[in-house]
């Protein structure tokens, strides 16, 4: 695996575990790994964009920020970010 593929799966896991309590405007890095965990899917590396997958899941549900906002448009920003990922997901699987 490459350094970049190591560097992108820490910093998407410490975001998530960040964006629970401690800092919760750490979920704005998840944003950027949902799409990062797209092109991984589309590319056909599976392993890591299924658990960059999970690791945005997981940020996106417990994150005060995304639960809390009134903002529909913020709800609807992570309804396709995450639509989006499990497309690429499923689009890669089936090209493999």
């Amino acid at each position: 695996m490459q350094l970049s593929n190591i560097c992108i799966i820490v910093v998407s896991f410490i975001a998530m575990l960040l964006s629970y309590e401690v800092y919760e405007y750490a979920v704005f890095i998840n944003f950027i790994s949902s799409i990062a965990c797209a092109c991984y899917a589309y590319m056909g590396a599976q392993h890591t964009a299924f658990f960059l997958a999970w690791c945005n899941v997981q940020a996106f549900v417990f994150s005060p920020i995304v639960n809390v906002s009134e903002q529909p448009s913020v709800k609807l920003l992570v309804l396709f970010l995450l639509c989006l990922m499990f497309i690429a997901l499923g689009i890669g699987a089936r090209r493999n």
